[in-house]
């Protein structure tokens, strides 16, 4: 029997392609003293804080097999994710919350990560032409088994095979030592017929956001290379895996304790209640993910996965529309351009999608008359900012000549607008380049872009006297809210991640469970030089109204 079963979109019952989990690995680190240099206990910083403890980060790359035989072989995988662990061997662990005071360590070091073996009974292409099956010409994440989620590690299993082991996804935490059950990295190598292969890995968003997680692929990737070429597997530049702000984590000055509690910064609140710093919607929504019990799922909404692809050309015009043409002086980034139009197109499409339900019109029509503001949710978008980069914090040292790769933990902070229901700008049909200023403005706020800011966040969580205590002061699943995560800044193609001499044909997140929020699109790195891909998942009623 297959230990995990999901379907692509548009095959037939008989071309249902199926993944099944063949062996699982509990890999540690090749040097068993590698944790030895830890501080102990392995505290995580106070951004790591901010991060839900049962959401992960899911990346799969797809590599269409050559014509050589040995394509990605498990056993140099293996060696290769055990010499990884020598840099990252915090990573062997469990992840612990305490009790009283709600801080966030990793414990029992050495227990291991997880690799699944894992094949499936279909090529990479549903291509019928054996000449370009497999070869990743029509390669697309929506065509891949679960729209990618079968091509990462299993999470909660119920089936025979995986029901006596601990090595899949499971954030929950143990009852009695309050340790999480699951490992905190996971990564799954799938065999498809054609001959290809997809490696997916998870990886717990409490230790590292989307720059840790990219970085930590291309390391396994560089130390893959190596292997393969008989040499030893040294990176040349070693991750900073420290987290800023642990050393501070735990204070016992009442003072300081007394005035997080009563001055939070802008955006923070201090809750009555222990809790997630999302707050009891994202509790709910994890639950709905994990859970058959109706009374913790959330109300079903149909949702549209959808990827969307803007060429060079297409961002330089975006770029154009969004600038105010009466303000010679005025920019916008191309990030900022992006977001703007596309949490209009949203916009738009959900209030086209309201009017003719209210109107009781046919669904499709993107000509119909809208309805009154006040009679829509209140539009708001939430993305983040990197404090890490050598212009903000540096918190990788390259300015000070530290010697090391990049920042590993998490670096982000949340950038969020609510328009007020008395805003001159009507998002329906404000011309791009208002939307625009209105996203620059709150993204480069002096009050809460700042470096000092970003101090002044990391110096509260530290301050509290229980972490969970710590609130963003936003609503993340408000309705008509749009999300926004910006990965178009770290690289996914190329020979970073090339594997036996071949280089991804598609790199991306998976459409999951979890992530299939109403309005959240990932702005990823496109194959094409200077190109960008959208990962969008939304209501699947408003989609249809979705324009350009």
């Amino acid at each position: 029997m297959p230990a995990t079963t999901t379907s692509a979109p548009g095959k037939t019952p008989g071309q249902t392609p199926v993944v099944y989990i063949m062996a699982a690995h509990i890999i540690q680190c090749a040097h068993p003293k590698s944790a030895d240099h830890l501080p102990s206990p392995y505290r995580l910083g106070p951004l790591d804080h901010f991060a839900h403890t049962a959401v992960p980060t899911d990346l799969v790359y797809v590599y269409a097999k050559p014509d050589s035989k040995d394509f990605i072989p498990v056993a140099r995988l293996r060696d290769a994710l055990s010499t990884l662990l020598n840099y990252y061997p915090h990573l062997t662990g469990r992840l612990t919350v305490h009790p009283s005071n709600g801080v966030r360590s990793i414990t029992k070091l050495g227990t291991g990560v997880s690799l699944f073996e894992a094949s499936c009974d279909q090529p990479l292409s549903p291509s019928p032409d054996r000449h370009v099956r497999g070869r990743g010409e029509d390669i697309k994440m929506t065509s891949l088994p679960g729209t990618g989620e079968a091509l990462i590690a299993p999470s909660f299993p119920t089936e025979a095979l995986l029901a006596t082991t601990t090595a899949h996804w499971d954030p929950s935490f143990d009852d009695e030592t309050g340790i999480q059950r699951g490992p905190l990295l996971l990564i799954q190598r799938t065999q498809f017929k054609c001959g290809g292969v997809a490696i997916g890995y998870r990886i717990s968003h409490a230790v590292c956001a989307a720059e840790g997680c990219i970085h930590l692929y291309q390391d396994l990737c560089d130390i893959y290379r190596k292997l393969s070429r008989g040499e030893v597997g040294v990176l040349d530049l070693p991750p900073h895996i420290i987290p800023f702000g642990a050393d501070r984590i735990i204070t016992p000055n009442e003072e300081f304790q007394n005035h997080a509690r009563e001055y939070p910064p802008s955006g923070y609140l201090v809750s009555s209640q222990p809790g997630e710093a999302l707050g009891g919607d994202a509790d709910k929504h994890m639950k709905s993910t994990v859970s058959s019990d109706t009374t913790v799922q959330e109300p079903h909404i149909s949702i549209a996965d959808i990827y969307l692809h803007y060429s060079p050309s297409e961002l330089a015009n975006l770029k154009i529309k969004a600038t105010n043409p009466d303000d010679p002086g005025s920019w916008v980034s191309t990030f900022e351009a992006l977001l703007a139009h596309l949490w209009q197109q949203t916009h738009q499409a959900r209030v086209r999608a309201a009017s003719d339900q209210a109107h009781r019109m046919p669904t499709g029509d993107p000509k119909g008359v809208p309805l009154p503001r006040d009679c829509l949710p209140t539009p708001s978008f939430w993305t983040n900012i990197n404090i890490a980069h050598p212009s903000r914090l540096d918190l990788a040292g390259y300015n000070k000549g530290m010697g090391k790769s990049h920042y590993f933990p998490n670096a982000v902070l949340p950038v969020s607008l609510t328009v007020p229901e008395d805003d001159t700008i009507d998002l329906y049909d404000a011309p791009l380049w208002q939307v625009a200023k209105l996203v620059h403005e709150t993204i480069r706020h002096p009050e809460t872009a700042s470096n000092e800011y970003a101090l002044a966040v990391t110096n509260w969580m530290c301050g509290l006297p229980d972490k969970r205590l710590a609130r963003v002061d936003f609503n993340l699943f408000a309705r008509w809210c749009f999300i926004n995560t910006d990965w178009s800044k770290y690289e996914l193609y190329g020979e970073r991640t090339a594997l036996d001499q071949v280089e991804a044909v598609l790199a991306g997140p998976p459409f999951t469970k979890i992530s299939r929020l109403d309005g959240f699109a990932t702005f990823l790195k496109a194959r094409e030089r200077g190109g960008i891909a959208v990962r969008l998942t939304m209501d699947k009623t408003a989609a249809r109204y979705l324009e350009g």
